[in-house]
């Protein structure tokens, strides 16, 4: 079939994309972790410098800060026209709307369509085959990290000195 090649070239783009998102969730997991041990280290130093209570407020007060920045910055992005929007405009203003447009190439391309949602079950699969094999990694990474968290609370509780 002349498709063939379309769709193998759509399954690599799949698998690429499924082996980078793999990757960049491990990352971002690994960096959450590494953010809450921040802040409980922050969080420490704060109490300790501050006292308590003026210790949780700096605490707060930075995050408040932080989703200060990135609410500024999504909105940001948001007043920037989306090319997207300016392209079916400019659809709209030839005459064509984009559902008779959508109705004529579904109806011209029936065969198409199908094998296009046949799809569906074929990125499902992969995005297992790609989870699978790194779950154990991603378990073993979050119960070490809880190991080691509730080690180093038992030490702080005990007043082991420090090496």
């Amino acid at each position: 079939m002349f498709l063939d090649p379309i769709f193998r070239r759509v399954d690599e783009t799949i698998e690429n994309a499924m082996r980078g998102a793999s990757r960049f969730a491990i990352v971002v997991i690994l960096a959450l972790f590494a953010l809450g041990f921040a802040t409980a280290a922050a969080h420490a130093y704060a109490t300790e410098i501050w006292g308590e209570i003026v210790g949780n407020l700096v605490i707060a007060g930075v995050f408040v800060f932080l989703a200060i920045i990135v609410y500024f910055a999504i909105a940001s992005r948001r007043a920037r026209p989306d090319e997207t929007q300016t392209a079916a405009a400019e659809l709209e203003a030839q005459g064509l709307s984009a559902m008779a447009l959508a109705d004529q190439f579904l109806k011209s391309n029936s065969d198409m369509v199908k094998s296009i949602a046949s799809l569906a079950p074929v990125a499902a699969k992969t995005v297992a085959e790609r989870v699978g094999p790194n779950l154990h990694l991603i378990i073993g990474a979050a119960l070490g990290l809880m190991v080691a968290s509730k080690l180093a609370e038992k030490l702080d509780r005990t007043g082991a000195p420090e090496a």
